[in-house]
């Protein structure tokens, strides 16, 4: 059964996230957001393509984060667990949106107006959800359907909603640093016998490989546990997990992904100095993701950094208190919507 996570609820909710997360190292992502306002033809190029991910979702809101946490084995702390994060950030009358997207929200079960009344302010909560989902300290490995907008969302929504990177090279860099191995279940099954050749939305996979689906599609909970459980079917069927090919190459951006990964493995990474400068801060150190990462992760410092002395913060006003202690010298600190479905 799929956990809502509000304002009122989201500080202990991240604690026993965290504390799961010792244990069960996958996490499965999904996002829910309201469709697009510039639509890509289906053979744009992979810069043609960032270009209107990067523009619909600097213009849009997130409306909500599915996570599932599960183990090597495919089990999850309880049967069904995920959790569904509500954000507060979309209002319908006000911001882009395309009627179409919001009309199928709507009927497959979201409340906008309620997420409004008691969502989560992504800005206000963008360290801690960084700090605590996103930490690389415990080593997870995500796991995405058509994850290209899911990894843009996540990146806008811990980084306070700042301007994703202005250019394809830059932003794979960023994906692969914040989520170090990272797997898209639907370019992996474009080399799965029996599935290459094949055009599969998460539902029409999960049927194909026979995967038990909780809850209503496009509800991002019950998304992100069903790709749980056809990653873990995948896993058993083609031993994906030990494939070096797969890891870190989004659907629909495979060469430049590729390309990446080469350069990163060559030791020749460049960047934009200028975003270099912008977007530095240091991640936490501790076990390592496959494949290993470096320790610095470029990306916008909303606020004053994490002192890890005292451990992650479980709410903004607790971060706050840390930054007055650390200025008073008592604490040192380490300077269509869904198409894919």
């Amino acid at each position: 059964m799929a956990v809502t996570v509000v304002t009122e609820n989201i500080a202990a909710q991240l604690d026993l996230l965290v504390d799961l997360r010792r244990s069960f190292r996958y996490a499965a992502i999904d996002t829910e957001f309201p469709g697009f306002i510039r639509l890509t033809p289906p053979y744009a190029s992979e810069e043609d393509r960032y270009a209107d991910v990067k523009y619909n979702v600097d213009n849009m809101k997130l409306i909500q984060l599915g996570i599932t946490l599960f183990d090597e084995n495919g089990s999850t702390p309880w049967p069904g667990c995920c959790w569904q994060f509500n954000f507060s950030d979309f209002d319908p009358l006000v911001h882009p949106s395309s009627p179409k997207s919001l009309e199928l929200l709507r009927r497959s079960g979201h409340d906008l107006e309620g997420n409004r009344r008691n969502g989560i302010n992504g800005d206000k909560w963008s360290n801690v959800l960084r700090n605590k989902l996103f930490d690389r300290r415990y080593g997870s490995v995500y796991v995405t359907f058509h994850g290209l907008y899911d990894v843009a969302y996540v990146i806008k929504l811990i980084t306070g909603g700042a301007p994703l990177p202005p250019t394809l090279r830059e932003f794979i860099t960023a994906a692969r640093r914040v989520f170090g191995a990272l797997y898209d279940i639907k370019y992996i099954a474009k080399y799965c016998d029996g599935l290459s050749g094949r055009e599969f939305g998460l539902t029409r996979l999960a049927q194909e490989l026979v995967v038990e689906q909780d809850g209503n599609p496009h509800q991002a909970a019950y998304d992100s546990l069903s790709i749980s459980r056809v990653f873990d079917e995948m896993n058993r069927r083609y031993n994906i997990g030990g494939n070096e090919r797969f890891v870190s190459v989004l659907y629909g951006l495979e060469n430049s992904c590729t390309e990446s990964k080469k350069r990163y493995q060559r030791g020749t990474m460049a960047y934009h100095p200028n975003y270099v400068g912008q977007y530095g801060f240091q991640a936490h150190s501790g076990i390592p993701p496959l494949p290993p990462t470096p320790m610095f992760v470029f990306l916008p410092q909303v606020g004053p950094p994490l002192h890890q002395a005292h451990g992650v913060p479980s709410s903004p006003e607790s971060q706050q208190q840390q930054n007055t202690l650390s200025c008073h010298g008592y604490v040192s600190g380490m300077g269509n919507v869904k198409v894919r479905r």
